[in-house]
């Protein structure tokens, strides 16, 4: 078997695996917190943390079991592949920095944790680097980039507002007030920004390392 179906079967089975498993850590828990098993899923989807790791397995899948559809088709677009690595990057970077120290998980749970903030991504990061095509991005992506987490964060405060719970307390209306969280919103939106063209400066290197070695 080729090293990259290699790569897109293991990492296929962990993403997959890992984020079955955590759905089924939120059902198993629903009762003890009180909530209903659509409450938990639907609590389940709220973060980003689960949306990217979520679209993270969708590219491993399919490259590896479709890979001429159309869906297909979109993830392997360089662009698509390339903000897929700032989406998953930042949120290991701001679990890591941000929450890690905010709970002690346990078990499976210990193990789900592992992999979606760090194994996951530093899948991903690898087969980026091997794997991808080189020399396509432009810095001006990095504003493209930015939909995504203005996507997330637009429904995120839409349903806060309504059911009065927020998955990130950094984006805790309730408890930090409007201003705060805008702001907290900015520094996060630079974030992605700065990595974004960060990683558009790395991919220019190593095409362009890739290129003299092949002289």
């Amino acid at each position: 078997m080729p090293s990259h179906l290699l790569f897109q079967f293991i990492s296929s089975a962990i993403g997959i695996l890992t984020l079955a498993a955590q759905l089924f850590l939120s059902l198993a828990t629903a009762h003890d917190n009180g909530t209903s098993y659509i409450a938990a899923i639907v609590r389940f989807f709220s973060y980003m943390t689960i949306w990217t790791n979520v679209l993270i397995a969708l590219f491993f899948v399919l490259s590896l079991i479709r890979p001429k559809s159309k869906l297909n088709g979109i993830f392997q677009n360089p662009i698509v592949q390339t903000g897929l690595l700032v989406y998953i990057l930042v949120v290991s970077i701001i679990y890591h920095l941000l929450l890690s120290r905010t709970w002690n998980p346990q078990g499976l749970q210990y193990i789900v944790d592992i992999n979606l903030h760090s194994t996951v991504p530093l899948l991903y990061l690898i087969y980026w680097v091997f794997y991808l095509e080189r020399g396509t991005q432009k810095f001006k992506n990095a504003l493209v980039w930015l939909l995504y987490p203005i996507l997330y964060a637009t429904w995120t405060f839409f349903r806060g507002v309504l059911i009065q719970e927020y998955p990130y307390p950094f984006i805790n209306i309730i408890q930090l007030g409007y201003e705060t969280v805008f702001r907290n919103f900015l520094f996060l939106s630079g974030a992605y920004y700065i990595l974004g063209i960060f990683i558009v400066a790395i991919d220019r290197l190593l095409f362009k390392l890739k290129t003299e070695h092949g002289r």
